[in-house]
């Protein structure tokens, strides 16, 4: 940057003041147990509102250039497995993005520092543009694909359906969590950690299957997250300022590292593994490279000269590789009837490929594929999710379902506090409830909504019914034979119950 340019900025930055019309005590909307007095903020862009602005037009003019001309050729028709499967994807990715912009909010209302609050304002802006970008892509694909149903309730769906549920716990842990907590946990792992994982593995994945429209948006934001990376490494470095703080940090890492792998880490590995038709690396193999090797292996091995230690769980997050996207795909496509969008099931072809992958997915996932099979005819009155023996239990701070890492060997838990018993999927997740319970024991899961209902009155509860009022949005196949409908599902009686909890774990 020229000197002149840094005078300029310098000069801007001068004007802010603190009123006297606020107490000292009022000036922070939001308080925060970390420690920001009198540290010198990192600035790691200087960069004007009225350049950011030029900048992100010109991505914006780009990007709409771009869909306007594809718009005018004549292309062949996206991959179905793929265009379904976004129906699920792209409802939460959307909502995701506008929490984001409501958690930068609450870091610009809460940190003093004002180089640290024009970054974040300045995401604020950004992830309400990813947030507008995505839903074009909801409108369009709603609009194009053949089936537009499911497209049409996405939005009421990410707020609603029980697939949904591991993000919005996830976002609301964001937005009631401690304000720089919000800057570190999404910052660090959500746009640092995953961010080549998801938005270059997702567009080129989009790309490949024929949805061009996806693949420039995640482009066009990907843009952004260097950005959003620099804002959260501009908090940690103004944080590491303070020996206080190093404790803290450890604990919001140990925490998040955690948190976001059994949220983020497997909506990526689900999407990578199982919405695809058109496969290179495994979601396995770029975890393996971009998450463990560059990410934990490099960014983060840098923190140790300041004290920071490695991730409590790492460990346990390498070896989920093996299982991760696969015991998600059992519990994705047993409980279809309550999602939104037709299912593909898996090929000969591809069950091939993940033995080539995953040595050994035969052995553990092979039975569950079979019976899915047997239980995509209306005709036969068969859930897959019956024959399995019916709904596991979710846990209390995740809302994943106890089936991690493998059904059959899974490390659900339970421990009871105030006289009330609490489940949770691993050791990980039971840690993050018992160091702040008051924040996660009011959450009420799917099992606790619908306990004791028919299926039937589940789906349409949900609203993931058809405009004839009778035929599932979510079908088993593709192409079924004969839509199911809610008549399908009684006739299959299957009420769903909370099983048994898993047993009482000790508590350190």
């Amino acid at each position: 940057m020229s000197e002149s340019l840094t005078k300029a900025y310098d000069r801007v930055k001068s004007i802010d003041w603190d009123p006297t019309y606020i107490r000292q005590d009022q000036k922070l909307v939001e308080k925060t147990r970390f420690h920001l007095e009198g540290l010198k903020p990192v600035d790691p862009f200087k960069t004007f509102v009225r350049e950011y602005f030029q900048m992100e037009q010109e991505k914006d003019n780009r990007h709409y250039a771009i869909l306007e001309a594809s718009s005018r050729l004549s292309e062949s028709a996206p991959d179905p497995r793929w265009m379904e499967g976004m129906k699920f994807g792209l409802s939460n990715l959307s909502a995701i993005e506008y929490s984001a912009g409501r958690q930068m909010g609450r870091m610009a209302r809460s940190v003093a520092p004002m180089e640290l609050r024009q970054g974040y304002m300045m995401q604020v802006l950004d992830e309400m543009r990813h947030t507008q970008l995505e839903m074009n892509t909801l409108r369009h694909h709603m609009r194009s694909w053949r089936d537009p149903s499911g497209y049409d309730v996405a939005m009421r769906a990410a707020g609603t359906s029980v697939g949904a549920g591991i993000f919005r716990s996830m976002c609301e842990d964001f937005m009631t969590c401690d304000p720089v907590e919000t800057s570190l946990g999404l910052q660090m792992f959500v746009e640092t950690a995953y961010s080549n994982i998801f938005f270059v593995g997702l567009s080129s994945a989009a790309a490949a299957h024929g949805d061009k429209m996806l693949a420039s948006t995640m482009l066009t934001i990907q843009s952004d997250e260097a950005r959003h990376m620099a804002n959260g490494w501009a908090t940690l470095a103004t944080l590491l300022q303070d020996d206080r703080n190093i404790p803290l940090i450890q604990a919001t890492l140990d925490k998040w590292s955690w948190r976001v792998h059994m949220s983020f880490g497997v909506g990526n590995n689900l999407f990578a593994d199982y919405f695809v038709t058109k496969r290179q690396e495994s979601a396995k193999e770029m975890n393996m490279r971009w998450l463990f090797d560059e990410f934990y292996g490099g960014f983060y091995q840098k923190l140790e000269k300041y004290g920071i230690k490695a991730p409590k769980h790492l460990d346990r997050m390498i070896s989920d590789q093996d299982y991760l996207s696969h015991s998600a795909a059992v519990y994705l496509f047993g409980a279809w009837p309550v999602f939104y969008h037709r299912f593909d099931p898996m090929t000969a072809a591809d069950m091939d490929w993940f033995e080539r992958k995953y040595p050994g997915w035969h052995a553990s996932y092979g039975s569950f594929w079979e019976a899915y099979n047997r239980c995509t005819d209306p005709t036969e009155h068969a859930l897959v999710i019956k024959e399995l023996g019916g709904l596991p239990n979710f846990c209390q701070v995740c809302q994943l379902p106890t089936i991690f890492p493998l059904p059959s060997a899974n490390t659900g838990r339970s421990c009871m506090h105030d006289g009330k018993r609490f489940v949770f999927c691993s050791e990980g997740c039971q840690e993050i409830f018992l160091n702040d319970p008051e924040h996660y024991q009011g959450f009420q899961g799917f099992l606790d909504r619908y306990d004791g209902f028919e299926l039937s009155e589940v789906t349409r509860d949900m609203g993931f019914v058809r405009e004839d009022g009778k035929t599932l949005i979510a079908q088993p196949t593709l192409d079924p034979k004969r839509m199911w409908t809610l008549e399908d599902l009684r006739r299959c009686d299957y009420v769903v119950q909370k099983p048994p909890p898993p047993p009482l774990a000790e508590v350190a």
